[in-house]
């Protein structure tokens, strides 16, 4: 067949094979011993109709192609093997792999727009977490860089090798860890030495996926992976936007036109309704604040990039949960981003202190528009998380009037009596009362997000100040577990 064929279509039943593609990513394996030239180049081709396969050069041909092929430019290539597409870390799905010969042209071609520069696939957090994820593809994931942990150093083989473990919010309130060995780790402390605070979003394109301790974490290839710090890419600037999308007024749902209207769409619920649920769902919730849970950590982030991860304690008359509120919907609330409430505290040199802003929400009474997610581990209690939260009295009085339930209780007054600066550990408990905020306490660490990957990192904020890293007690970082694998 002549012409030019798509990566698409590479299969050992056409003869004579040419392509039109791009090496997006190009790496060597070094050679074990003496050897100059690398054992073997590793690359990965796309093509302008967003196909990928992965092709190598044996050591047998290393000297003819090492200086032929540079990872970013666009090439026609003609007459090479195809082989199948086996191995622990497969760069793409395709079925088949190229191998490059004696016999290949290779032929440069004029820059050229119609083939992507970086051709990134982004998976989600879901469907890295959905039973029976393959863990053999490597993936390309972007999130905002949530927390890093402490740099440690692994002894293996009688070589040592420094790791960092960081998380990235890879879906809105959703993170996940991700380990990074060797040169990886150097590439990351020379990004945050840099001085650049715009953003911290970062990309790990054809990283590893890993189940590790029940949960599934990322982890770098040892050379097939690539990062990229703030990359301006659409992809990526659409990941940003989407994070920033929601610009709403205070007390309102989301724009909505109708809002009476809205409130027929989801299911009014109690807390102890919400928490009988199976599956995961989307509700509204009428509650009260009781207080705020986790301080001073009610933010995240580095610098310029630092956002509210604010959990609040809630109650109603049936029942308390922890509910989290994330950067978007907590500055509608509060009339202030993060970086506005927090910056005075760092200056002062002491976050010991909960906001006043957030303070003020103690006690008051908001209509939640409640995810609900179910954990597929048993060991976990669901988490809830606030997608928009209004305190507007006509919404609120529209909901009771359609979901006619007694939540006006005074629990902080005639249940525990405490102050909104106390611990409700420390409250007085009511003799033949149900203690539901101590229960609420001792259940919370359940509903954390951190609690949900065991032994969570130190988060980013710690970094900013020697007194909050001392408050860390030992190495919680996983990383220190993570096996190395040797790659092919």
């Amino acid at each position: 067949m002549a012409g030019i064929h798509k990566i698409a279509d590479i299969n050992p039943t056409i003869d004579n094979l040419c392509v039109r593609i791009r090496v997006i990513r190009l790496w060597t394996l070094p050679s074990y011993g003496n050897s100059p030239l690398p054992y073997s180049i590793e690359m990965v081709w796309l093509d302008e109709d967003g196909g990928k396969i992965h092709a190598s050069v044996k050591k047998a041909f290393v000297s003819r192609f090492v200086n032929l092929l540079e990872e970013g430019i666009s090439y026609q290539i003609r007459y090479f093997g195809v082989g199948l597409n086996k191995g622990y870390f497969k760069t793409t799905h395709h079925e088949y792999v190229v191998n490059l010969n004696q016999r290949t042209d290779v032929h440069r071609l004029p820059e050229s727009s119609s083939i992507p520069r970086y051709g990134f696939k982004f998976v989600s957090f879901d469907t890295l977490n959905a039973p029976g994820y393959d863990c053999t593809y490597l993936v390309d994931v972007v999130g905002y860089l949530a927390g890093i942990g402490n740099e440690k150093t692994l002894e293996k083989d009688g070589k040592s090798t420094k790791y960092t473990v960081i998380e990235l919010e890879i879906d809105d309130g959703k993170i996940m860890e991700c380990a990074l060995f060797g040169n990886y780790a150097h590439e990351l402390n020379a990004f945050l030495g840099s001085g650049n605070k715009d953003g911290a979003v970062v990309v790990l394109q054809f990283v590893r996926v890993k189940l590790f301790n029940e949960k599934i974490v990322l982890q770098n290839s040892m050379y097939g992976t690539k990062m990229f710090f703030n990359l301006e890419d659409t992809t990526v600037i659409q990941f940003k936007n989407s994070f920033v999308r929601f610009e709403e007024s205070r007390g309102n749902i989301g724009g909505i036109p109708n809002e009476a209207a809205f409130l027929k769409i989801y299911q009014g619920k109690t807390i102890e309704q919400l928490k009988e649920f199976e599956t995961n769902s989307i509700c509204i919730v009428l509650a009260t604040i009781s207080h705020i849970m986790d301080t001073p950590d009610w933010w995240y982030g580095q610098c310029e990039c630092n956002r509210y991860r604010i959990k609040l304690g809630v109650i109603d008359d049936s029942d308390c949960a922890c509910f989290v509120v994330f950067d978007k919907e907590a500055k509608q609330v509060l009339g202030k981003s993060c970086v506005e409430i927090l910056d005075p505290l760092l200056l002062k040199g002491d976050l010991s202190d909960t906001p006043t802003l957030l303070l003020n929400l103690i006690d008051k009474t908001f209509l939640f528009i409640v995810e609900l997610q179910i954990s597929d581990n048993p060991h976990f209690s669901p988490s809830y998380k606030v997608k928009k939260m209004t305190d507007n009295v006509d919404l609120i009085n529209k909901f009771k009037e359609a979901h006619p339930i007694q939540i006006d209780v005074d629990y902080t007054g005639s249940l525990l009596p405490i102050s909104k600066t106390s611990s409700i550990i420390e409250g007085e408990k009511v003799k033949g009362a149900k203690n539901l905020l101590l229960e609420f306490s001792n259940e919370v660490a359940a509903n954390d997000e951190s609690e949900l990957l065991e032994n969570a990192i130190t988060p980013t904020k710690r970094l900013c100040s020697e007194s909050e890293e001392s408050k860390v007690e030992g190495d919680t970082s996983t990383s220190k577990k993570i096996k190395i694998e040797k790659e092919t």
